[in-house]
């Protein structure tokens, strides 16, 4: 209904009927929409529509096999004002979400969870489901990282990114992090459990997905993107791996390992970091990243979605890299894949990245959505959507004293 609404509102304007004539002809054509503003017989609203065109209108619309239908609108640049209000709203919003955490989990403390089962291994520590020992309808993840190990591997700024960022988001589509501990050998992050298990194992079940189920998870991405950007955080490392599903089969973004906080719209960040099959070109090329490879991740999100694999895949990653850097435009789309798909694959994947579609998601955040796939859940203890692991570190945590961990 609200799409409808906002269609019928728009439908009036020259954007929306230029770019409905043209939608198919659009798909090797690498402009980027722009437009004129119209003239105005008050002064205030000439200069106001003169200062919007100077930035970039991104609108497109979406339909894949008949049940996406997306309208994504972005007028960026609003009046200084605005600016100053919305920035000073995150700034409350921010400190809510953090007095809200502490007044409910103050009295937490490390001793007051059981660990039930290991949810996952990796190369710094494990996630570890566990239980409030006094609350048994209460259970968690909960990320145990060895510090010596992430001091050796230079990893620190990594991890201390991911605990601030997450300490601080707010949105549906994130993982959410309700406290932090730490002992002598490592640190701890008590987070959401999403039973459901990760999106790269619903895929490998699947093969690929319909356009309707990749839709359901791309409206994720985007949904944790525009909270992201809005932020100016650049996330830097979407992939199925990195999508858990709740109970209910929402989706929800983990791992900020590689997230980065950018000062304003202009900064950009130069670490080479990433997964090889969905580093933005830009990166490759040492550039400068902004929130543009965000936007091309997308691209090559819907793609594995759609496909089972991404589109840049060898078995070096030289050779990977050097695939990226001719572009999509080299790519052979399978026949199964619709046009319209095809079209927003070409659109997030621009090689410039000045010149790929932006956003502002309208639905699908309030849940009214049923998620395409519902986890086969018994309990909120349930663990048999995640691989087996033993239940004893299998390296030596040796004790590092230095401070790197005082917001733990």
């Amino acid at each position: 209904m609200l799409i409808e609404q906002i269609t019928s509102k728009l439908s009036s304007s020259n954007i929306i009927k230029e770019e409905n004539n043209n939608l198919k002809e659009n798909l090797n054509n690498n402009s980027i929409i722009t437009t004129t503003s119209t003239t105005s017989t008050n002064d205030d609203d000439d200069k106001y529509q003169n200062n919007n065109c100077k930035r970039i209108i991104y609108l497109f619309k979406i339909l894949l096999n008949g049940l996406l239908n997306f309208l994504l609108f972005k007028l960026f640049n609003n009046n200084k004002r605005e600016e100053q209000n919305t920035s000073f709203s995150k700034l409350i919003l921010s400190k809510k979400i953090k007095n809200l955490k502490e007044n409910e989990f103050k009295c937490f403390e490390l001793s007051d969870l059981k660990t039930i089962a290991t949810l996952g291994i990796g190369g710094f520590g494990r996630v570890n489901l566990v239980k409030h020992i006094d609350r048994d309808n209460q259970v968690f993840a909960l990320k145990i990282l060895n510090k010596q190990h992430i001091k050796n591997k230079n990893q620190i700024e990594h991890v201390l990114n991911e605990r601030n960022i997450l300490m601080n988001c707010s949105c549906d589509f994130i993982i959410k992090l309700y406290k932090t501990f730490k002992d002598s050998k490592k640190v701890y992050m008590l987070m959401e459990y999403c039973p459901g298990g990760d999106l790269w194992t619903v895929l490998r079940s699947f093969l690929r997905l319909d356009e309707k189920k990749a839709k359901y998870y791309c409206c994720a991405a985007i949904e944790a993107f525009e909270y992201l950007h809005n932020n100016l955080i650049i996330y830097r490392d979407l992939k199925p791996e990195n999508m858990l599903l709740d109970i209910n089969g929402i989706p929800k973004l983990i791992d900020f390992g590689f997230a980065k906080q950018l000062n304003s719209e202009m900064d950009k960040a130069w670490t080479f970091c990433g997964t090889t099959e969905y580093v933005a070109p830009e990166v490759i090329l040492g550039e400068g990243q902004d929130l543009a490879v965000d936007i091309w991740s997308l691209g090559i999100f819907l793609f594995e979605m759609l496909t089972g694999s991404p589109p840049f895949v060898s078995s070096e990653p030289m050779l990977t890299y050097g695939s990226i850097i001719k572009g999509v435009q080299t790519l052979t789309f399978p026949r199964y894949i619709s046009d319209n798909a095809r079209l927003l694959i070409f659109k997030l994947c621009r090689k410039k990245s000045t010149q790929r579609i932006g956003f502002d998601f309208i639905s699908f955040r309030n849940h009214s959505m049923r998620p395409p796939i519902r986890p086969k859940v018994q309990n909120l203890t349930d663990t048999r959507n995640f691989d087996r692991f033993p239940s004893t570190d299998d390296f030596a945590c040796g004790s590092d004293d230095d401070e790197w961990d005082e917001n733990f």
